[in-house]
């Protein structure tokens, strides 16, 4: 076991910190896989509407939108580690109050669109919280390393935990799964408990918002590196995200013939790719220049989903994935590296929820504008225009010597 961890992708977890945080996220990350499940099963049964999970569904996006550069400028300002116990506090309580309500028969549809609200605002803060401490945790030699384990966990949990939810629900009804996650969610409470983060010097005891907000655009605008790599997010989220969410069940059910099970395994193909590329990255990165490895990413994203418009059987669609979603986490992971080694720490908060917006407003977006692409020029055109379009963002970066430079 200790040879294990001499492994550089390993490496990290030899720090006590570092270990309690991931072991925390790992179990948190496999309840919120679950939760996102009985979420929408759970809608459907109560009420049957489609159109109804869908708009609860879509609550999960506000709280990032409307409140993510306030927490940002708060996680700035404030005790990391207090914020993320927080955080977790919130969503255990509301995830237990979800399944107490519905077997007191008091659960609304509306109470549900509440708590998904509030499970996502502790994500919206907790999740810039525990990015931005991670070099207090990690040496800097290994912080690459460290972003790839915890992308893996995240990665891992999508295979993992529907098929928990799986065993666990031939034992007990869906609501069991509402207790298993309040209880992942505690687990990973008490781990950040234990934690010991050095303290900052820039922990103030009055935030203004508005002037925290404020201070991060302007830094954003004055070190062009930052400022492009939030219009190079962008860009790659507007071309590739619509695709990925509504095209690839557009193009297994319209294009294929096949049902939810071929999609579901599409699925874990993503997952099963990501695991691989956040493995081999977190293996062999360290002596990769991460501005010019997020650019090269960028356009391999763009590029492998060229070939899905000639795909005509689901086992070449499945490999296919996988090999297109090797390159989401170097994308994620020099992103991440690159933001907490060159923006300050005090400003770190913020600028993890500038790119979080950045993403969800882009996925948003793209996701509409997919469906309607669909509609006009049929699926298997948007992946050709899309793959295109993506590739030339990532050599558009190339163009940006402030970026391309980044170590």
């Amino acid at each position: 076991m200790l040879k294990l961890l001499h492994s550089p992708f390993l490496r990290p977890l030899r720090a006590r910190n570092f270990r309690l945080l991931w072991i925390g996220q790992v179990i948190a990350w496999t309840g919120d896989s679950i939760y996102q499940i009985a979420l929408l099963w759970l809608i459907l049964e109560m009420t049957g509407s489609k159109s109804l999970a869908g708009y609860i569904a879509a609550v999960g996006y506000l709280p990032a939108l409307l409140l993510g550069l306030f927490l940002g400028a708060l996680v700035d300002v404030g005790d990391r580690r207090r914020l993320m116990m927080g955080a977790d506090l919130l969503r255990a309580i509301v995830l237990l109050y979800i399944p107490l309500a519905f077997i007191g028969n008091w659960l609304t549809p509306w109470q549900l669109a509440a708590a998904a609200f509030f499970i996502s605002t502790g994500a919206a803060l907790f999740n810039p919280a525990r990015d931005s401490s991670v070099p207090q945790l990690v040496d800097e030699k290994n912080l690459l390393a460290a972003n790839a384990l915890i992308q893996t966990s995240s990665y891992a949990s999508l295979l993992i935990g529907p098929l928990f939810a799986g065993l666990v629900l031939t034992i007990i009804n869906l609501t069991g799964l509402f207790f298993f996650n309040s209880f992942a969610y505690a687990i990973s409470l008490f781990t950040i408990f234990l934690l010991r983060i050095p303290s900052r010097d820039n922990i103030v005891s009055t935030f203004k918002p508005l002037k925290s907000i404020l201070e991060a655009l302007r830094y954003a605008a004055r070190e062009k590196w930052s400022g492009q790599l939030l219009l190079l997010t962008a860009l790659d989220n507007l071309f590739i995200m619509g695709p990925a969410i509504v095209g690839i069940p557009i193009l297994v059910r319209e294009e294929l013939g096949l049902g939810p099970g071929a999609y579901a395994a599409v699925q874990g193909c993503h997952a099963v790719g990501m695991l691989i590329g956040a493995f081999i990255f977190g293996s062999l990165g360290k002596s990769l220049p991460k501005g010019k490895t997020l650019l090269a990413a960028i356009v391999f994203d763009g590029l492998t989903f060229i070939p899905i418009m000639f795909i005509t059987n689901l086992t070449w669609l499945g490999i296919l994935i996988v090999f297109h979603s090797l390159a989401i986490p170097l994308i994620m992971v020099s992103r991440t590296s690159l933001i907490q080694e060159g923006i300050p720490s005090g400003l770190q908060g913020r600028f993890f929820s500038l790119v979080n917006l950045t993403v969800i407003g882009m996925m948003a977006l793209s996701s509409a504008m997919t469906g309607i692409a669909c509609e006009i020029i049929g699926v298997r055109q948007v992946y050709l225009v899309i793959g295109i379009a993506g590739g030339l963002c990532g050599l558009l970066g190339f163009l940006m010597k402030g970026i391309r430079q980044r170590r």
